[in-house]
C-alpha cells in the first residue's frame, strides 16, 4: 500500500488553535481553508453545523484518524472497537484501498501569500488497470455523515484549494480528486474529478465570495 513518502513541507498545526505556522520564518498563518470556505455556507447552516459539533466533531476526528493509520501501515483489525465502528469498518475494507499506494496524509500545505493553511487527508498512487504505466495520482478527501440519508454535497472547492498549495509549494501536479464518503454501515466513493474545475471553484470561492465579504466588513 505504501510508495515513496513525500516528504513534508516545513508547516507545523497547533490542532487546540487550528492554527498553521510556516516554519522557516515563524509566519503564523491567519486563516484556514475551512474558515475560508464559510462563505459559501448560509448563516443557518453554520448555526446548525455550531450546534452539532459534539457529535460529528469526535466521529470524524477519529475516523479521519483510523484512515490514517491504516493507510500507513496499521492493520485494520486493530483499529476497530470504538463507537464508531459503523464508519470505520464499512471504510477500511473497501476495495478501493487494494489499488492505492499512499504517499502522504495529513499532510498540511498552505498559500504564503494570501496566509492561508490547510491539511489534505490522502494523496496517493490510484491504478485505473493492471498496467503501472497508467496509475495516476489522486488527491482524496474523506467525509462523514450522521445518515445514510445524508447526501454527498460539493466538495470541489475544498480539493481545489489543496491542489493549488501543492502546485505552488510542493511543484506537485495532481491528476485526479476524489471524495470518500463514509456513512453507517456503508462507504464508498465519488467520481474522479479533474483538477481544473476543482482550482476553478476554490478561486471562485475566494476570488468571488469570499472577498466580496471582507469588502463589505
Amino acid at each position: 500500500m505504501m510508495s515513496t513518502p513525500l516528504q513534508p513541507l516545513p508547516i507545523s498545526f497547533d490542532e487546540a488553535a487550528h492554527a498553521y505556522t510556516w516554519q522557516p520564518t515563524g509566519q503564523r498563518l491567519i486563516y484556514s481553508v475551512t474558515e475560508i470556505l464559510q462563505c459559501l455556507k448560509s448563516p443557518e447552516a453554520l448555526k446548525r453545523i455550531d450546534e452539532t459539533k459534539h457529535v460529528w466533531g469526535p466521529r470524524g476526528k477519529h475516523v479521519h484518524w483510523c484512515l490514517e493509520q491504516f493507510l500507513n501501515g496499521t492493520p485494520r483489525e486493530e483499529l476497530l472497537g470504538s463507537d464508531f465502528d459503523d464508519w470505520v469498518k464499512p471504510l477500511l475494507w473497501h476495495p478501493f484501498w487494494d489499488r492505492f499506494r499512499v504517499i502522504a496524509t495529513e499532510y498540511r500545505v498552505c498559500d504564503l501569500r494570501r496566509s492561508i493553511g490547510g491539511s489534505l487527508d490522502a494523496l496517493g498512487w490510484y491504478s485505473l488497470t493492471d498496467d503501472p504505466k497508467d496509475d495516476v495520482l489522486v488527491l482524496l478527501d474523506l467525509k462523514t455523515l450522521g445518515s445514510i440519508h445524508r447526501s454527498p454535497y460539493d466538495v470541489r472547492p475544498q480539493l481545489g484549494a489543496y491542489l493549488g498549495m501543492l502546485l505552488d509549494q510542493a511543484r506537485l501536479p495532481v491528476d485526479h480528486c476524489l471524495v470518500f464518503w463514509a456513512w453507517p454501515g456503508e462507504s464508498d466513493h465519488g467520481d474522479l474529478l479533474s483538477p481544473d474545475e476543482c482550482l476553478q471553484a476554490w478561486q471562485h470561492a475566494y476570488e468571488t465570495v469570499w472577498m466580496a465579504e471582507q469588502e463589505v466588513l
